[in-house]
């Protein structure tokens, strides 16, 4: 298989769809106006390599080919609207949220990624715990959820850059967004907590996909479907705790070829 992914790389540069400089894995943080971590590869590029493998191979195969690459395309990108400091008054207040276009098909949808640029307050009075996840306090969670099109209150917050509550005016502060756990079927699940007492601005991704560890996860991913809303969510508890954030995004790609 380790064949097949360096064929793909080398079919991927030579119609010029990737960048040996742009990893995956690169810090959302030094990329200017968050460039997409799976290297920006659009839907017109993947059916172009499509067509060149079916030249060579089965078409049966070819889908097989581009999930194990992980051509996919993005089917909706959220980012938050800015820095936000998270204390315990303001705990679950939603830092991004997407919904699935309608139009992508069921049984399409490949990963979910959620991308945290954060850091907590920076010192605690457990020395034993510092630089470690042990102890955190300043955490997020995500959670999905369907839309109701008549409630058009819920669908302005999707389109509205998210903003903390003291820098919204008269009647905007009626807008702040936090997360009902209600809401969810699987309820609103942590994802990753910062490190704790951390000074320096940590990136964390965290994945969504069908064959997650966790089996709510899975349940989640298979449901997902056009429509469906996609909310993650800061939180910290205890006085003295803060959830400091730089960037929150949402990465939902697809599968544009599933067969030939």
């Amino acid at each position: 298989m380790d064949a097949v992914r360096s064929f793909m790389q080398r079919v991927s540069r030579a119609v010029g769809l990737t960048s040996s400089t742009n990893s995956p894995m690169t810090p959302v943080s030094n990329l200017p106006n968050h460039q997409m971590t799976n290297g920006a590869h659009k839907s017109q590029d993947i059916i172009q390599i499509a067509w060149l493998l079916r030249q060579k191979l089965p078409g049966d195969l070819v889908p097989i080919i581009l999930d194990y690459a992980e051509l996919w395309d993005f089917a909706v990108v959220a980012c938050s609207a800015g820095p936000a400091e998270i204390r315990e008054s303001y705990a679950g207040e939603l830092q991004a949220a997407v919904i699935i276009p309608k139009t992508i098909p069921t049984g399409a949808l490949r990963r979910v990624r959620f991308v945290m640029v954060s850091k907590d307050q920076g010192w605690s009075s457990y020395p034993v715990d510092h630089g470690t996840y042990r102890g955190s306090w300043t955490w997020f969670e995500a959670g999905v959820r369907g839309l109701d099109p008549s409630n058009t209150e819920d669908q302005a917050t999707i389109h509205k850059p998210f903003q903390r509550l003291y820098s919204m005016p008269e009647p905007e502060q009626q807008k702040l967004c936090i997360a009902n756990p209600e809401f969810y079927k699987y309820g609103s699940k942590p994802i990753v907590t910062n490190i704790h007492a951390g000074k320096d601005w940590k990136t964390h991704i965290v994945e969504w996909v069908a064959n997650h560890e966790d089996e709510d996860v899975q349940k989640i991913f298979k449901e997902l479907r056009g429509g469906h809303r996609i909310e993650i969510s800061a939180h910290a508890r205890f006085s003295g705790w803060c959830n400091h954030i730089k960037l929150v995004v949402i990465e939902v790609e697809y599968a544009v070829v599933r067969k030939m």
